[in-house]
């Protein structure tokens, strides 16, 4: 029997967005409220509740004065924003830029018809939260139609504006705007604000569903998208069942099916489709390669990044859920040479998600350079009956991994695990995200007293060899230039855009260095530039290694849970040599000699974006 997660569940950027705010103010601080649920997902809710998240209502809210206080990705009415002004309210405010961006559209189409007596209409589910906020921006005058049957409460004789909370189907819209075109005798326009991120879902489920023998869809009850798309399913492949755990699974839906499809809605976190995945197969007996492997250990390498612990924590729990024995190795592959071993149970890896750095420690190790050295390592597994292994880390983790098992047949995965995003045949390595909202942040600071006091920032980042920091976090920040290892810049190429652009329309400037770039360090070459242009105030900042600190964002502890999972996986298919990686937002399995000799390039299109945005 196969297994299919639908590549396009999941989380939507709103409720990423919201999380990850959550999750970064709940690292800093141990109280943070939040106006109803984060997400329509009970066992996600609690997760987050586990780290100090509280959930309130609006009753409760109003009470609150001098707290710190999230607004979910729904948004919120005009009044909400009153009451925390007048109660001295910290707002972490999350709101989906697509929602904001809708409020203010209807606030201002309330403006221009009030002037006419008109009317704002909004199709949309009454009660719903983006609902209400989107009511809000009209003093509570909008009228909230779900069905034709409300069509009884509008005015056909006042001018009238029709449009849709975020997350409603476009057939729905379609058909209710066909329906007020036939009676509206005033003025009437119909305005398309559904998410095309959930509007698109329809189509792909659809195709989805009829892929499958049986669907499986993961989604908390209260979820009106995971409702809505539920139906769409069930009525494309009536073998479709609505699960919101993993408890939930009945055994006897899989009895003669050859494949099965897990979906699920814009709530649904991916980590929880893929334990409903690994339930599925436990409860049927498949994919599980018993045989050979009953031990496993996992060990991080070379440099840390934010989100290894996450991984740490995919792998023990993955292991344990199949009934494996899994050891956790200490200080990289010294601590395999040397035997520093720990049996991992399920609470050695409890609340780990949220911390930087690795529980295991990392190490670089010149004895398991040689010959001798991976021996002593080989004897050490043998010795403690371990039959494969799992390393996190970069290309020289996974170059010493290669040889290790050519020289021994040992099964080794690999999960990437570096903040320079440069491993060959993956899309996003662990920590890269972290690291460059790390660097965002620094570099917003900077320009602040950049601005201040009409100064010219040479700011360096890591990336030895690879720019995609220094590209990335260039861009997002808006950095009047960026120089990387991968494009020929030289100190005249820089003087001439400083001619040209920065000494005629900047007052301040940023300029973001790799620390590989050919062109020198930022110290390098900011004096070169100092020597040309001596009337500038240049300063030079290094983040350094503040950039590998720091708690992981969602999505890096998304991708590490996922990539964590993955490797288990591999290890139980027989799978050796290999790194698993993401692309396109699905796991993929790399040879090592693959991603060890190919080199990742930089997009051209970002060079591009960055040479237009910096004029």
């Amino acid at each position: 029997m196969k297994i299919e997660i639908d590549p396009n569940a999941g989380f939507c950027f709103g409720v990423v967005n919201a999380i990850n705010k959550a999750e970064e103010n709940l690292s800093k601080d141990d109280q943070l409220y939040c106006i109803g649920d984060i997400v329509h997902n009970s066992i996600e809710v609690n997760r987050l509740n586990d780290l100090g998240l509280q959930t309130i209502e609006h009753d409760e809210f109003k009470g609150i004065k001098e707290r710190k206080v999230l607004f979910r990705a729904h948004g919120e009415p005009p009044s909400s924003y009153r009451i925390a002004k007048k109660n001295k309210i910290d707002i972490v405010d999350a709101t989906c830029p697509v929602v904001l961006n809708l409020q203010k559209r209807i606030k201002k189409s309330f403006r221009e018809l009030k002037k006419v007596n008109g009317q704002i209409l909004i199709y949309g589910k009454k009660g719903h939260a983006e609902v209400n906020g989107l009511v809000g921006q009209t003093s509570g005058k909008a009228i909230v139609i779900e069905t034709t049957k409300d069509l009884k409460s509008v005015n056909p004789d006042l001018p009238s504006e029709l449009f849709s909370q975020t997350t409603k189907t476009l057939e729905g819209f379609n058909l209710l705007r066909e329906e007020l075109q036939k009676i509206m005798k005033a003025p009437f326009k119909a305005h398309d604000t559904i998410c095309r991120k959930v509007a698109n879902r329809v189509p792909l489920i659809k195709e989805f569903a009829q892929k499958h023998d049986v669907i499986v869809f993961v989604s908390g009850k209260k979820s009106s998208n995971g409702k809505l798309l539920f139906d769409v399913c069930k009525g494309i492949n009536r073998n479709s069942y609505f699960i919101s755990e993993p408890q939930d699974i009945d055994v006897s839906w899989f009895a003669n099916a050859k494949s099965v499809g897990v979906s699920g809605a814009t709530s649904t976190p991916g980590w929880l489709m893929n334990e409903i995945t690994e339930k599925i197969k436990l409860e049927n007996k498949i994919n599980i390669s018993m045989s050979r492997i009953k031990k496993i250990g996992v060990l991080t390498s070379g440099g840390d990044a934010p989100g290894m612990n996450a991984a740490i924590r995919a792998v023990v729990r993955t292991a344990i859920f199949n009934k494996l024995e899994i050891v956790g190795i200490k200080q990289g592959y010294e601590g395999l040479i040397n035997g520093d071993f720990k049996k991992m149970k399920s609470h050695d890896v409890s609340n780990i998600l949220q911390k930087g750095g690795t529980i295991l420690r990392s190490a670089r190790s010149e004895e398991f350079r040689t010959v001798e050295g991976r021996q002593k390592a080989y004897q050490q597994m043998l010795d403690n009956k371990i039959d494969a292994l799992v390393v996190i880390g970069g290309d020289g983790t996974f170059s010493g991994a290669r040889i290790f098992t050519q020289e021994h047949d040992i099964p080794v995965v690999g999960i990437p695990g570096t903040i320079d995003n440069d491993l060959y045949g993956t899309d996003y390595t662990i920590g890269y995200d972290t690291a460059i909202n790390t660097v965002i942040d620094a570099v917003d600071k900077i320009r602040d007293t950049a601005s201040a006091h009409n100064r010219l920032f040479f700011i360096e980042v890591m990336g030895r060899d690879a720019g995609f920091i220094a590209l990335r976090s260039g861009i997002a920040t808006g950095a009047e230039a960026i120089l990387i290892p991968e494009k020929e810049t030289h100190a005249k190429e820089l003087q001439a855009y400083l001619e040209k652009g920065y000494k005629e329309h900047k007052s301040s400037g940023i300029v973001i260095v790799a620390e590989g770039d050919k062109s020198g360090g930022a110290y390098t070459i900011a004096k070169e530039i100092e020597k040309e242009h001596p009337e500038y105030d240049i300063r030079v900042s290094v983040l350094g290694h503040m950039q590998r600190g720091g708690s992981p964002s969602a999505f890096d502890r998304v991708t590490a849970s996922t990539l964590g999972v993955a490797a288990v996986d591999a290890l139980l298919d027989d799978q050796k040599s290999i790194m698993v990686g993401m692309v396109h937002g699905d796991v993929t399995h790399v040879p090592f000699n693959k991603t060890i000799k190919n080199k990742k390039k930089v997009k051209d299109t970002y060079l591009r974006i960055n040479e237009i945005l910096s004029i």
